[in-house]
Parts: structure tokens; sequence; C-alpha cells
């Protein structure tokens, strides 16, 4: 019950607030070292110290392993063990350039949620305070399933190899050789698993914080949006608390603006690698599906597809969702009931409007624009991919 305390479904004495969309997330970032609590000198030490050990040994160790093992296997690897193993390899690349920019920015995720803070004083009512619980349910909602795809991929890629009488991703292990028994086998594939575990973790929670991001972005522009509305409909109101409230809407655009301004630098660092790496990533999944792959491996190379998949789309579908609610909004402050109001106001509404014209928007390495169509045509790669295996029948060469 504890575990899922952050679903819980809304109390109006007991309403979650929007820092803690991040709750699993923080979690997660404690146990892996990204952050620690407040130990005491020799603890913190130690935490450290860990924390630099599981970065070296998930990150660094991972793709030289990788590379050292084909080097020695190189006549003896077949092609789907080939594709598996290289299909790591490229998310192993990618993967420290990511945990990197999020750690080099680590001083604004601590920013934004201290904007949130300051954007949830601006819920008054009961019906914004519960609309606030709903997104930050969604947002924990969102960090469990990806932890479930990120782990399912582990798990079944090593459990289907350790059936087929393989290491899973041939990461070299200088101390175990799995060809020597089957206990051997079974020490070298729970090594395979924890290291990549530890990998996968942080891949996920690079790939998962833009998207919480988001949604709970989403979420204030809405809850402004139905403010707007409301504006100079209460006829007890005096024009000076009409323009009053008009002005803590013009207050609460700017919030949202500066929470995406310091949000930026690191989600268009993180999307620009992924995006590098998903064309080829997907090909090589394809290829080794249609081609090579047996049952156990098709099925955990398709787990591993699903979290390719999850890393751009739910994100770039959440940038075109930002950037309709962005335009609901201007539309709301063109209706809204300013005609009888005084010339004040109606200035401060021009400069409101023109304000929310420019949408809340996220480019890829600041190239191109963060959308579903753009993460499409870079999916679309993977099918470059498999017709150029195609043409170079580089499949029978590898048979």
């Amino acid at each position: 019950q504890m575990l899922f305390e952050y679903l819980r479904e809304p109390v109006p004495t007991d309403l979650l607030t929007s820092p803690e969309a991040f709750h699993y997330f923080e979690v997660a970032m404690l146990w892996i070292g990204w952050m620690p609590r407040k130990y005491s000198c020799p603890l913190k030490v130690l935490y450290w110290i860990g924390s630099m050990f599981i970065f070296l040994w998930s990150a660094i160790y991972l793709p030289i392993g990788i590379i050292i093992s084909c080097i020695l296997d190189i006549k003896t690897i077949g092609a789907s063990e080939l594709l598996t193993v290289m299909q790591l390899f490229f998310n192993a690349v990618g993967m420290p350039f990511k945990v990197f920019f999020f750690r080099l920015y680590l001083s604004r995720f601590h920013k934004a949620k201290e904007i949130l803070s300051r954007m949830d004083q601006r819920c008054t009512t009961l019906e914004e305070r519960t609309e606030v619980h709903r997104w930050v349910v969604r947002c924990n909602l969102a960090y469990l399933i990806y932890q479930m795809i990120y782990t399912c991929y582990t798990i079944s890629t090593a459990l289907s190899s350790a059936l087929s009488g393989k290491v899973p991703w041939r990461i070299y292990n200088p101390f175990v050789d799995w060809r020597q028994s089957k206990s051997s086998l079974w020490k070298a594939v729970v090594h395979e698993g924890l290291l990549m575990y530890f990998a996968v973790v942080q891949t996920l929670m690079s790939d998962i914080y833009p998207l919480l991001y988001g949604l709970i972005l989403r979420a204030h522009i809405k809850l402004l949006r139905l403010r707007v509305e409301r504006l100079c409909r209460d006829p007890e109101k005096s024009d000076e608390e009409n323009l009053k409230d008009l002005m803590n809407c013009i207050k609460d655009h700017k919030l949202i603006r500066e929470f995406a301004d310091t949000i930026r630098p690191a989600i268009t660092r993180t999307i620009f690698v992924q995006f590098l790496l998903i064309g080829i990533c997907l090909g090589l999944s394809l290829i080794n599906i249609i081609l090579f792959a047996d049952i156990w491996t098709a099925l955990a190379t398709v787990a591993y597809i699903n979290g390719i998949m999850v890393q751009t789309f739910p994100f770039c579908y959440c940038c075109d969702l930002l950037k309709s609610d962005c335009q609901l909004l201007e539309m709301a402050i063109f209706h809204s009931n300013w005609i009888d109001t005084s010339r004040r106001y109606k200035r401060s509404l021009m400069f409101f409007l023109h304000n929310s014209q420019k949408p809340v928007a996220f480019t890829a390495g600041s190239i191109f624009p963060i959308s579903t169509g753009v993460n499409i045509q870079v999916a679309k790669l993977a099918f470059s991919v498999v017709t150029f295996v195609n043409q170079m029948n580089l499949a029978e060469q590898l048979k």
C-alpha cells in the first residue's frame, strides 16, 4: 500500500502537490547514486564512492566490455547474438551522455520543483488542487510503466539467453568463463543481469524525466486556461479586482515560461542523443527479428523495441499536445469577457495575448523541433537500414 501511495485517488484533505510528480523518480535517483540524502560526512563519502562505482561499472565498463568480447569471440559469435550485442552497444555509448546532461543540469531540476511549488500557490480552489493531484498521479504512473517496460526487457533477455545456453550480452568478464560449466554460465548471466539492470535504470531515468516535465507543465497550462475563461465573469467584482485577476494570470504565464526555460537545456540535449540512436537501434532490432532470431531472442528483442519506442515517442506526442494547449490558451484569452472592461485592462490583455502567441516548444539539439512527425522521420531510418542489408545481401554472408 505504501508503494502505491502516490497513485491514490484524490481526497480533499490529503492532495498531492506538483513537486510530488517526481516521487518515484527521486527514489530511483537516491538508490542509483544521483541524489544523496543529508548523511553524516563518512556516510556521504561512502555514498559518493558507491555512486561513482555504479557509474563506472555500468557506463564505462559496459561498452568497453562489449568491444573486448566481440574482438575475442568474433569467430564464434552468431549473427543474432552479434545484432543483440550491437543494439546494446549503441545504447551503452549514448547512455553516459544522457546521464551527463541530466546531472550537469541537476540544479535546474531542483529549481524546476521550486517553481512548481510557486505555481501550486495559485491553485486556491479544491477543483484546481484536485486537478493537480490527478496529473501528479499520471506522472508517477508513467514512471512505473517505464520501469516495468525496461525491467521486462532486461529479465527477458537474460532468461532467454540463459535458457539457450548462452550469455545474454557477451560482456567481457575476466573472472568467469561461461563456457566451462553450467554454474559458470549462470554466474556470468547474473553478473551481466545486474550490470545491465543498473545501466537500464540510468537509461530509464534519463528517458522519463522529459515526459514528467511535459505532463506537469500541461497541467498548469490547462489550469491557467480555466482561470482565463473565468475572467470578468463574476458581476460582483469591481474593475480593479478584475484587473488584479488578469495580472495574476499574466504572472502565472510568466512562471510557466520560466519553468520551460529552466528545463529546456537538459531536454534539448537528451532528446538529440536519443534521436541519433533510435534509427540505428531499431534497424538492428528489425533485422534480428526478421532474419536471424529464434523465438526466445525474438521475444526479448520485441521487449527491447518497446523500450526504444518509449524513449522518445511519448514525449514527442506530449510536445504536440503542449503546442495545442498553448493555442487553446491563446484562444481563451482572445475570447474572454473583455469588451466592457477598462482601457487599462484591455492594454494588459493585449500584452498577455501577444506573449501567449509564442507557444512553449522544445528542440532537439537546438536543430529541429521535438514533435511526433520528427520522431516518425527519425524512426524511418530503421527501414533504410533493413533495405541496405537486403540490397547488400549481408544476411546470407552473416549466416
